[in-house]
C-alpha cells in the first residue's frame, strides 16, 4: 500500500492531527495561494526554456545556412579556383573532417558531464568541412553573376532572420533568467513541476510511498527535491524534514541517483537538508506507524507540546487537545 509524502509529513507532526485530516478537510489559504504562486512562475519557466530551446536551434540553422549560401555565391561569382586553392581548400576541409572525427570518438569516451562540450565541438568541425566542400563544389562551375546575386541576398535575409530570432532569444534569457534564480541555481535546470498536485504524481514501488515535490531541479547529474513553504520560520521543522526526505526517496527512485539532499524553502530562509539513512529509517518506520493505524482505525497525540497544539489547524475537532 502506497503512503503519501504529504500523509507522512502530517503524521510527524501529530498521528492524531493526520487522523482527523483524513475525516475533516479543512482548507489553508495561504498555503494554497502560495503553491499556486510558485506553479505559475515554475510553468511559465518550463514553457519560456522550450521557446528559447526552440530558438537556438533555429538560429544555428539560419546562421549556417546563410554561411553556406554566401559562399556559395562567391563561388558562382569567380567560378574556377586557381589549381593552388582548390588543393589548399581540400586540405583544409580534410583537418575540419578529421577534426570532426576527433571529437566524435571522444564524444563515446568522456563522461556525460563533458559530452556537451565536445558535442558542440563535433557540430562546429563538420560544419566547417561541409562549408569549405561546399563551395570548392560550386566553385568548379563557370561564373554566373544571375545565381550570385541571388544567394548573397538569400543569405542577407537568412542573416537577418537569425539576427530575429536571436533577439528575441536573449530577451527570452534575461526574462527567463530574472525569474529562475529564485528558484535554482545558475548551473541548473527545473527537471519536473508537481506544485499544487497538478504534476505527475511519484510513485514508488521500492519504498511504498507517493507523492509530488513542489519541484526538482537537476544540478550537473543529480536530481534534487524542493518542497516550498509560506511559514515564516528560521530552522527546519521535524516534519518538514521527514516530508522532503520522503521526496528524496522518491527522487532516488524515479531517476536511479540519490539525490546528496532535499531543499526545504520557507518564506525567509532555505535548508539543505542531508539524505541521510537515519532520516530514510524514520521515514519508513512512520509509515509502518501509519498503516497499523489505518488498520486499528485510530490514532492518538504522540506529544504533550502546547504550542504545537496551538498551531493545529484541527485543535477545534481534536479530542486530545491541549490548547484552550
Amino acid at each position: 500500500m502506497f503512503v503519501s509524502a504529504g500523509d507522512l509529513e502530517k503524521y510527524a507532526f501529530c498521528p492524531l492531527s493526520w487522523w482527523l485530516s483524513r475525516r475533516h478537510k479543512i482548507v489553508e489559504k495561504q498555503g494554497i495561494k502560495h503553491h499556486k504562486k510558485v506553479e505559475k512562475e515554475l510553468s511559465t519557466i518550463k514553457e519560456k526554456e522550450k521557446k528559447v530551446r526552440f530558438y537556438e536551434k533555429y538560429i544555428l540553422f539560419f546562421a549556417l545556412a546563410a554561411s553556406i549560401v554566401a559562399m556559395v555565391g562567391v563561388a558562382f561569382l569567380y567560378g574556377k579556383l586557381e589549381i593552388f586553392w582548390e588543393y589548399f581548400l581540400v586540405i583544409i576541409a580534410l583537418l575540419w573532417l578529421l577534426n570532426a572525427t576527433f571529437f566524435l570518438y571522444r564524444v563515446s569516451r568522456v563522461e556525460s558531464i563533458l559530452r556537451a562540450r565536445y558535442e558542440k565541438l563535433l557540430l562546429v568541425s563538420s560544419m566547417g568541412a561541409i562549408i569549405i566542400s561546399t563551395f570548392l563544389i560550386i566553385s568548379s562551375n563557370p561564373p554566373d553573376e544571375k545565381w550570385s546575386r541571388f544567394a548573397e541576398i538569400l543569405a542577407l535575409i537568412w542573416v537577418i532572420t537569425a539576427n530575429m530570432l536571436f533577439y528575441r532569444y536573449v530577451v527570452l534569457s534575461d526574462e527567463i533568467l530574472s525569474k529562475k534564480v529564485k528558484y535554482v541555481p545558475l548551473r541548473g535546470e527545473i527537471e519536473y513541476v508537481g506544485s499544487n498536485r497538478k504534476g505527475e504524481e511519484i510513485t514508488s514501488e521500492k519504498y511504498g510511498i507517493r507523492g509530488t515535490p513542489d519541484y526538482v531541479i537537476k544540478i550537473d547529474d543529480d536530481y534534487i527535491p524542493v518542497e516550498e513553504k509560506s511559514a515564516d520560520i528560521k530552522q527546519p521543522l521535524f516534519h518538514h524534514v521527514i516530508q522532503i526526505t520522503a521526496y528524496c526517496m522518491l527522487v532516488e527512485d524515479r531517476y536511479g541517483v540519490p539525490p546528496p539532499y532535499g531543499i526545504i524553502k520557507y518564506k525567509n530562509a532555505q535548508f539543505k537538508i542531508p539524505y541521510e539513512k537515519r532520516w530514510k529509517d524514520m521515514v519508513l518506520e512512520m509509515r509502518e506507524k501509519m498503516l497499523r493505524d489505518m488498520e486499528r482505525g485510530g490514532a492518538h497525540r504522540n506529544h504533550n507540546n502546547i504550542k504545537k497544539c496551538r498551531r493545529c489547524s484541527y485543535r477545534e475537532k481534536c479530542p486530545e487537545s491541549m490548547a484552550s
